[in-house]
């Protein structure tokens, strides 16, 4: 009977174990455990931040209090749960010897942090002192989205490949703010004692300029506060574009090894090394024999070639890329001109013509492209009716649509000001019918197909960093500032324009912990907020390749796919 009771709790055990090990486990119930405890973080994080905001706190006070105990309960049991059924997963090991694998883990570690933040919250309710460290502990939370994501892995484990250079392009901006620092305290000191005070002030200055920031708070004002703030500058742009670049490298190492380097050919079977594949093939120069076709089928088919490309390669097709590239570029100028009453009154004749004639042209565009579509390659064009019908209800097709009803109305409507300027929103998107002529979106889509996620981590990692980053210069700087840094929210502005290296200048930090914890925290979140154009960039040389040149066997010769775009070499 009691081995049976075991039996059974090991099996309920195991049970608990699966539905909490999503991702690698994906039954119904772990997917939806997972998916509540993204929504529980999101919430209990959030809370955290908003509830810094007093009228906010004021008006959803009951509200924030029930959804974080909702939530921060649901944190606490987790913890407990992974921790009592841990020992399920390593074999070999005393029961205590498991579980204190996990809890010095770093998944443990930020289940803890998440489980005590709830804990100090309770307190805080009756002891308002602590509610501050219980604000900062409860920000951990975002940091457990890592667990249902493999591309977190992916990045930490770049970020620790490149551990070496990311350590000395650190020691060399360190280096070059240090000595930057001496020499404009040299050159400004006696120019501006006010505001460059001591070595820790031309510091901060040297760090804003090194990271292109300029809160504008401190300006050099002789000639060669002006040339070492140049200096700094120029250096600055080149230095910090260094660890987005070495982490690219690390990506793309960790993209080489999950990816094989090799490919079988479909046709002949051969392994063969990927970079072999791809081929540039010369157009054959012998004459081949024209086959006579009718005049309206062959009509059809030039006009569908002239209207219907993804680049321009001949010369035709240049001359009607160029044509409606600058209708839409005169489009775009009559929409920034009517936003100007006066200039757009002395203009007026000239833009009612241009509307009439961009209607005319886009009226007569569109027939042509229903009309010739049935000329293309593609079977779901191939029947002329249902051909016609499946383009008209493309994305392009509709933008045309939209535009020109759009342009109609404001024809029929001119003299109804207010609709006129709402139907120009409409108007505006005339910009996307360059798709019609360049293949820039599925481009786009194809370069971010591949990193989709490994973005979309990146994204989430600078939105975490950034809450993190500006709640502690809140602390620091809400006392000295209380207007400008009113609660969390507000402070997110001045951490959004500090890792950005905007720095209008409108909001920036006084104190001296607050500088240093600014100048602490750029030197990581500027590179980690190039990092997701560096990860798109990485996969467009390796997406247009595959989407200008062939790939081809070199063993048998067998094309396994063609060129979306034919250059003409």
């Amino acid at each position: 009977m009691e081995t049976n009771k075991n039996i059974e709790g090991h099996i309920f055990k195991e049970q608990i174990l699966k539905s909490l090990s999503f991702p690698i486990i994906r039954t119904i119930s772990a997917k939806l455990i997972a998916i509540w405890l993204i929504l529980s973080s999101l919430i209990y994080g959030t809370i955290a931040i908003l509830e810094t905001n007093i009228n906010l706190q004021q008006h959803f006070h009951v509200i924030f209090v029930i959804l974080s105990c909702i939530t921060g309960l649901t944190f606490v049991l987790e913890y407990f749960l992974r921790i009592w059924t841990y020992n399920q997963k390593v074999i070999n090991r005393d029961s205590i010897s498991k579980r204190w694998n996990y809890i010095t883990s770093m998944t443990g570690i930020i289940d803890f942090l998440s489980a005590i933040s709830f804990i100090i919250f309770l307190i805080g309710l009756f002891v308002y002192e602590v509610m501050d460290i219980a604000r900062l502990l409860r920000l951990f939370v975002f940091l457990k989205f890592s667990r249902y994501s493999r591309s977190f892995k992916i990045i930490l484990g770049v970020i620790k490949r490149k551990k070496e250079e990311l350590l000395i392009t650190l020691m060399l901006s360190l280096i070059l703010m240090f000595f930057g620092s001496i020499f404009i305290y040299i050159a400004e000191h006696e120019a501006q004692p006010d505001k460059i005070t001591n070595l820790f002030s031309s510091m901060w200055f040297t760090a804003i300029n090194l990271f292109t920031i300029g809160y504008g708070d401190i300006v050099p004002l002789t000639l060669l506060g002006k040339i070492v703030s140049g200096v700094i500058s120029f250096i600055g742009i080149t230095l910090f574009l260094l660890p987005a670049s070495v982490i690219v490298s690390g990506f793309l190492e960790e993209i080489e090894e999950r990816k094989p380097s090799s490919e079988v050919c479909p046709n002949c079977q051969e392994i063969i090394p990927k970079s072999e594949f791809i081929r540039k093939l010369r157009k054959r120069k012998d004459k081949k024999k024209v086959i006579k076709t009718t005049f309206k089928g062959n009509y059809k088919k030039k006009i569908y070639k002239l209207i219907q490309f993804r680049f321009p390669t001949k010369l035709g097709q240049k001359i009607v890329f160029i044509f409606f590239a600058s209708i839409i570029t005169l489009n775009i100028l009559a929409i920034m001109i009517g936003t100007n009453p006066e200039l757009s009154l002395g203009l007026r004749s000239l833009l009612n013509s241009l509307l009439i004639f961009t209607i005319i042209v886009f009226t007569v565009e569109y027939l042509l492209r229903v009309w010739c579509i049935v000329a293309s390659k593609k079977d779901k064009y191939k029947y002329p009716l249902r051909g016609r019908i499946k383009y008209v209800l493309s994305p392009l097709a509709i933008i045309d649509i939209i535009i020109l009803v759009a342009l109609y109305l404001m024809v029929v409507f001119n003299h109804i000001r207010i609709l006129v300027l709402y139907l120009q929103i409409f108007r505006m998107l005339v910009i996307f019918k360059i798709g019609h002529f360049v293949d820039v979106f599925r481009v786009a889509g194809l370069i971010f197909k591949e990193t989709k996620r490994e973005f979309f981590v990146t994204v989430i990692l600078c939105g975490i960093f950034v809450i993190f980053a500006s709640t502690l210069i809140y602390y620091l700087e809400r006392s000295a500032q209380p207007t400008k840094f009113s609660d969390i929210p507000t402070a997110l502005w001045m951490g959004i324009i500090t890792f950005t290296t905007t720095g209008f200048g409108d909001v920036y930090p006084i104190t001296t912990g607050g500088r240093f914890c600014t100048i602490a925290l750029a030197f990581l979140g500027v590179s980690l907020f190039i990092l997701p154009a560096g990860i798109l960039g990485s996969n467009f040389f390796s997406t247009m390749q595959d989407y200008r040149y062939y790939k081809i066997c070199p063993k048998c010769k067998y094309i396994i796919t063609k060129p979306k775009i034919k250059i003409r070499i």
